[in-house]
C-alpha cells in the first residue's frame, strides 16, 4: 500500500440471525483489499468501541499511509 494513498472503508448489515456485522476494507493503489468482518452486535451502540476498531485499522495499516 502506498503512502498517502489508502482509504479505509467499512460497511455494516444485520444478518437473518439479528447478528450486526461490519466489513473492513483497504481500498489502495492494489485495489481494495478485504481485512475483516467483525460480529459487533454486542457494540453496536458503543461509539466508543467502533472508534477503537476503525482505529485499529488505522494503526495496521500505517497511519501515514491513510488519507
Amino acid at each position: 500500500m502506498g503512502k498517502k494513498s489508502s482509504s479505509i472503508m467499512s460497511g455494516g448489515w444485520t444478518d437473518r440471525q439479528e447478528r450486526t456485522l461490519v466489513n473492513f476494507l483497504v481500498n489502495c493503489s492494489k485495489g481494495i483489499i478485504f481485512m475483516q468482518s467483525i460480529d459487533v452486535s454486542s457494540m453496536i451502540k458503543m461509539g466508543e468501541k467502533m472508534f477503537e476498531l476503525l482505529d485499529k485499522w488505522v494503526e495496521q495499516v500505517g497511519e501515514e499511509n491513510v488519507i
